[in-house]
């Protein structure tokens, strides 16, 4: 083979990716057009994804520039300047997986300021120049703000305190200042960031057409990953173009499927899959790379040794005869061909990561001034270092992986310890505990990465907190000092880590550190703290859809009984949050909670025991107040908290479209930010219910298709799952509706108690089996939890129950009369004081059910209200009723009322109810007369074998006769054909 040795390093001429840049223009121009969109370059290492965006990148600024020279510029190619700014995510060799907080975005709008494409107020942008503050002096807050602090988790719609029972959850603030001291900490400074970068960058986008290209977002932070989301999800301005590229094999292992999965669904996104190049191509990029074509079998061995990936074919183009097995090994044939200084200065170089400053490798490096610059040159000429603003980067990370693996183990430890000494005196704390950690310096590593959670709380970075917290927790015991050093306590360290996996939503991983840090605190000796974590456990246990309730409990055992204390009436306020609307101590919680918010003036506190005092006393006004309180301090885990609670007040009340209104208004904020799988889900759920009340089954559908196919978390999907299973039974597709039930066997228990209680007995019934859904029944009503719901939640079962009892008729007149009875006596005392209209529609239903009699003024009730299902249902059994009385006029007309109303709902069953309470006219129904016989029989409510034994036949005869008798007249059970018998004098 040929050897080559020849300057350049890189083709001068981009090989084969035409098509791959029109694509990058079309996108470009639709982002123009039709709005902000985004693109997704995916490809292996070396395949040339940087490549891809700074060929697009000089084609656009050589168009910028023809502009500016009023040059013509071919059809079809973008005629309005676009301003171009990146950053990358970073690697770093040593630290143990993710980059740093939001570097990309750092680099973003480092860019933006300094090209005076934004600029930020302080008042404007408080939170961004705290954050960033090159782009302007930060502010204070405004004198008497307050900012709680409220943490936004998954809230169970009907398990988790956070909404109204069966929708609540804890949440909220506490002191807690966590690691790097004091800070107004508050997830909603997070979401206040957010804005404020989005605004930022449709300012610029707004002055001119803007690309935003964060580049390998397989290593990018979780606070990149999340800021990235939002941007994409939530960028409105027409103009601006998000590119990110990553590798498809690293996605899992980093974290980054869940947020290709919700991009992709974007309806402007475009995916970029970059493939190995051709033999043909390989060959005109050595032909480039070389000045020459190459022959033949050189042409064959580069693409058969490089597979098509464009690095190792530049590799390749440069390397000696009989060139090495390991690509590891081609890739270093370039660097161990350096002079030893500057194989020393790369060297340097790759122990510093992704990106050095100048500034740092100038105080680190043997060599300085003219010196180092002459080294620097030599590796940038070699295709090694590429230079990026006030630093360098690495041509390609597997060339810096390459040289890194490639320094002996003491080279390392000595180079990491000398960027060590020179971070030592910034505040660059988190490349300060990799350093220190792969240089052996346990006592540094442990303060820096103390220090860097610090950081990352004050940046809402909460998985980078963990993961320094974590760091921490794993070199306690190896400075024996260390933690005096730090000022803090492995206590401190779990209490800080428990908080923050509750904001960055690893619930089962921060009951771990609760656990861990109350085995290291004495209660006795300080029961404060002990009482923190307990309330950080209770509320993580919530989110994991387990019971927090006992470490509220032991909790507030521990607080002093003061009225001034915000600790205890924090804890009051999730306790009560927890428990069931009806439950005594729930209400005496939130009660006190109220009391402690007033007297203290703890805004979290009182806008607790507000939502308490509405849900309990229906009183809208306090939760207009806890709204108005919450949004002013931005507290965003509340606000998504309390329409929870205004749904469900507006749903007793029978004001179905202001529920719906206002569940759907506070979903669609959840979904900006982020949320939508979690709040955005449940909030989705009193939505659906107050449509599926209101008729509107096509909306509720579609809602619940659409949260569905968003993959939620375990409860919300089960809920989801449960009221589509409700939907299909009332539709009369038994199939689905049994599928539902099944795929939510498994549901908690309050799932259970809002849904399965009563739609697993009428499906049991559809399926023409009373007996077990009076079985089913009966598990139901022994639930005493059932005693603490409201009433429009309670009675629902019993109203099921009567149904059942309905269908049973008097086959089992003893059974069915002491359900009646038992039914009866829940009913008097279930929702006992809820007197919302549906709560009253609900209650004067069951009366009527049970007793067959007022059916007018429950359907005009149902009627007020607006409710055409149970008013449908109402005029049938009202119309049965007239019929069985001799008011056949009267009965028609209520049926064909509810015969109208079932068919526009499509409610097949109910249809069909229908239609056979109105049955034909009088006649035989072609039932021979020995039918007629057993007819009359099952009117009057007799067995099978009781039938048998009157007319002196076989009970398996008189089955025969029973089952041609419901085919004969159409009817389900025995209970309808009894109806039509009587109806049309069939029975004789």
């Amino acid at each position: 083979m040929v050897a080559f040795r020849v300057d350049r390093v890189a083709s001068p001429v981009y090989i084969g990716r035409d098509e791959a840049l029109e694509t990058l223009a079309a996108t470009m121009r639709t982002a123009i057009r039709d709005g902000p969109a985004v693109a997704l370059v995916a490809g292996e290492a070396g395949i040339g994804k940087t490549r891809l965006l700074t060929e697009f990148t000089r084609s656009l600024n050589e168009r910028n520039e023809r502009n500016e020279r009023n040059e013509r510029i071919e059809p079809g190619l973008l005629n309005e300047p676009v301003r171009v700014v990146e950053g990358a995510c970073t690697e770093f060799a040593s630290s143990g997986g993710e980059g740093f907080a939001y570097a990309p975005f750092v680099a973003v709008l480092r860019r933006l300021a300094k090209d005076g494409a934004a600029t930020a107020s302080a008042r404007e942008y408080r939170e961004l120049t705290r954050w960033f503050p090159g782009l302007g002096e930060p502010s204070a807050p405004d004198a008497g703000e307050r900012r709680p602090r409220t943490d936004i988790g998954r809230p169970h719609p009907h398990t988790d305190p956070g909404g109204p029972h069966p929708h609540t959850g804890p949440g909220g603030p506490h002191p807690h200042t966590g690691s790097g001291g004091p800070h107004p900490h508050t997830d909603t400074g997070k979401h206040r960031l957010y804005e404020e970068v989005l605004a930022l960058i449709e300012e610029a986008a707004a002055r001119r057409p803007l690309m935003v290209i964060v580049e390998d977002l397989h290593w990018a932070d979780a606070a990149s990953r999340e800021l990235f989301a939002f941007l994409a999800r939530n960028l409105t301005q027409p103009g601006i173009l998000l590119v990110t590229t990553y590798r498809p094999d690293a996605t899992r292992i980093n974290h980054l499927d869940p947020l290709l999965t919700e991009l992709v669904r974007g309806p402007r996104t475009t995916t970029l899959r970059l493939p190995r190049l051709g033999r043909n191509d390989v060959g005109r990029q050595l032909a480039a790379i070389l000045g020459a074509v190459p022959d033949g079998p050189t042409l064959d061995h580069v693409y058969r040794r490089s597979d098509g990936n464009p690095l190792f074919v530049e590799a390749l183009a440069h390397a000696e005869e009989g060139t090495p097995d390991s690509l590891r090994e081609l890739l270093l044939q370039a660097p161990r061909a350096l002079p030893a200084p500057a194989r020393r200065l790369l060297g340097l170089a790759s122990a510093g990561g992704s990106r050095i400053a100048h500034r740092l490798l100038e105080e680190l490096a043997d060599e300085s001034g003219d010196g180092l610059d002459a080294l620097i040159r030599v590796l940038v000429d070699h295709g090694l270092l590429v230079p990026d603003g006030d630093g360098y980067t690495f041509r390609h990370a597997l060339i810096r992986h390459a040289v890194y693996e490639d320094l002996l183990p003491g080279e390392r430890a000595r180079l990491h310890a000398r960027y060590a000494e020179a971070l030592s005196t910034g505040d660059a704390y988190a490349e300060l505990a990799a350093h220190a950690a792969a240089a052996g310096d346990h006592a540094s590593t442990l303060v820096a990465a103390y220090r860097a959670a610090g950081q990352a709380r004050r940046s809402y970075a909460y998985q980078d907190q963990v993961q320094m917290l974590e760091r921490v927790i794993d070199w306690w015991d190896r400075p024996p000092d260390a933690g005096a050093r730090a000022g803090v306590d492995l206590g401190g360290v779990r209490t800080e880590a428990a908080e923050a996996c509750m904001f960055s939503g690893d619930y089962e991983r921060g009951v771990e550190h609760a656990t861990a840090g109350l085995a290291l605190l004495d209660e006795h000796r300080a029961p404060e703290r002990v009482a923190l974590l307990l309330e950080h456990r209770g509320r993580l246990l919530h989110r994991l859809n387990s019971i927090g309730t006992p470490d509220f409990e032991r909790a507030l055992r521990l607080l002093p009984d003061d009225p001034d204390d915000t600790q205890r009436g924090r804890v009051l306020g999730v306790l009560a949050m927890g428990l069931l609307p009806g439950s005594a101590t729930g209400q005496r919680a939130f009660d006190e909670a109220l009391r402690v918010g007033r007297r203290t003036g703890d805004a979290t506190v009182t806008v607790r025991g507000l939502l308490g005092r509405g849900a309990r006393h229906r009183d809208l006004d306090a939760l207009v107040e806890a709204s108005a309180l919450a949004e002013r301090l931005e507290g965003y885990d509340l606000l998504l908290t309390v329409p929870m609670y205004e749904a469900t007040l507006h749903t007793r009340d029978g004001e179905y479209r202001r529920a719906i209104d206002t569940a759907l208004a506070a979903a669609r904020r959840a979904r900006r930010f982020g949320l939508g799988l979690s709040r955005g889900a449940a909030l989705t759920s009193y939505a659906v219910r107050a449509l599926i009340l209101t008729g509107e089954w096509e909306r509720a559908t579609a809602l619940l298709d659409e949260a569905l196919t968003q993959s939620p978390p375990p409860v919300q999907d089960q809920v989801l799952r449960s009221m589509a299973g409700q939907l299909a039974l009332m539709r009369g597709d038994l199939r689905a509706a049994e599928a539902a039930l099944v795929e939510t066997e498994d549901a908690p228990h309050d799932v259970s108690m809002y849904h399965q209680y009563r739609w697993r007995p009428l499906l049991a019934l559809a399926q023409g089996d009373p007996e077990r859904a009076d079985r089913l029944l009966g598990r139901a009503l022994a639930d005493p939890g059932l005693a603490e719901l409201h009433g429009v939640d309670s009675l629902p079962v019993l109203i099921t129950g009567a149904l059942v009892q309905r269908a049973r008729g008097d086959a089992h007149g003893p059974a069915v009369t002491a359900r009646r009875t038992e039914l009866a006596a829940m009913g008097r005392v279930f929702g006992v004081g809820d007197d919302g209209a549906y709560d009253q529609a609900l209650r004067m239903c069951l009366h009527a059910l049970l007793d067959d009699t007022g059916w007018d003024e429950v359907i005009a009730a149902w009627r007020e209200l607006g409710q055409p299902y149970e008013l449908a249902q109402s005029l049938l059994y009202g119309g049965q009723a007239a019929l069985l009385g001799g008011d056949r006029d009267g009965g028609r007309t209520l049926l064909d009322e509810a015969a109208k109303l079932a068919a526009t709902l499509g409610a097949a069953p109910l249809t069909r109810e229908i239609a056979l309470a109105a049955g034909p006219a009088p006649g035989t129904g072609g039932l021979t007369p020995r039918q007629h016989d057993v007819l009359a029989l099952i009117a009057e409510g007799l067995s099978n074998r009781r039938i048998a034994e009157r007319l002196h036949i076989s009970p398996s005869t008189a089955g025969v006769h029973v089952s041609h008798i419901l085919a004969k007249l159409g009817a389900t059970t025995r209970t309808e054909a009894a109806a039509i018998a009587h109806r049309n004098g069939l029975a004789r």
